[in-house]
C-alpha cells in the first residue's frame, strides 16, 4: 500500500513513523508546505519527499491529512475527488458552512473519510460520557476541558491554525 501523509509538522511526523511501520505500508510518500521539512521527514521514516500534495497523491492508495487547518477542507476535497480513503486530523474544515459542504460533498461521492479525534477512544471520556447518560453523574453544571501540547506551536503556523479552540 502506498500512503500520502500531507503534512511533516509535529502531528504529520507522529501519524508518518505510525504508518511507516504497519505492515503492508510499502511507502509513505510526504508532502508539505516546507519542502525541506518533508525532505527530512522521509529520510526519518524511510519515505519519499514529493514537491506538492497533489504529486503525493498520485498513485496513492490513501491519504493522511495533518496540514494546517486552513487547508483540510480543500485536502480532504483533493482527495476524495480521486477516490482515496482519507484520514484528516480535525477539524475538517474552519467554519461549519465548510463543514457542512465537505460533509455533503463526502456523502454524495460515497466516499471513505474518517477526522481524527482520539478522544472518543480515550477510557476516561468513555466512562465520562456513561456516567452522564446513565444518570449516575447527576446533572452537570460545568464541564472544564483543558488541551495543550507539550511545547507552543511555530509561529508560522498560528495565522493558519484557527486557534487552539477551533482545532481542538
Amino acid at each position: 500500500m502506498r500512503v500520502c501523509l500531507i503534512g511533516a509538522g509535529r502531528i504529520g511526523r507522529l501519524h508518518g513513523a505510525l504508518v511507516a511501520a504497519q505492515p503492508g505500508v510499502e511507502e509513505v510518500v510526504i508532502a508539505d508546505v516546507d519542502p525541506q521539512r518533508a525532505a527530512e521527514m522521509a529520510s526519518a521514516i524511510g519515505g519519499h519527499a514529493a514537491p506538492t500534495a497533489e504529486a503525493a497523491m498520485d498513485g496513492a492508495d490513501a491519504v493522511i491529512i495533518a496540514a494546517s487547518t486552513d487547508a483540510h477542507a480543500s485536502l480532504v476535497a483533493a482527495a476524495i475527488e480521486r477516490g482515496l480513503p482519507t484520514f484528516c486530523e480535525k477539524p475538517l474544515a474552519l467554519d461549519l458552512t465548510g463543514t457542512v459542504e465537505l460533509a455533503e460533498r463526502i456523502e454524495a461521492l460515497g466516499a471513505v473519510v474518517q477526522v481524527g479525534f482520539q478522544r472518543r477512544f480515550d477510557p476516561g471520556y468513555r466512562e465520562a460520557r456513561r456516567l452522564v447518560e446513565s444518570g449516575d453523574l447527576g446533572t452537570v453544571y460545568l464541564v472544564r476541558l483543558i488541551a495543550h501540547d507539550h511545547e507552543p506551536p511555530p509561529d508560522a503556523y498560528i495565522p493558519s491554525s484557527g486557534g487552539l479552540f477551533r482545532d481542538s
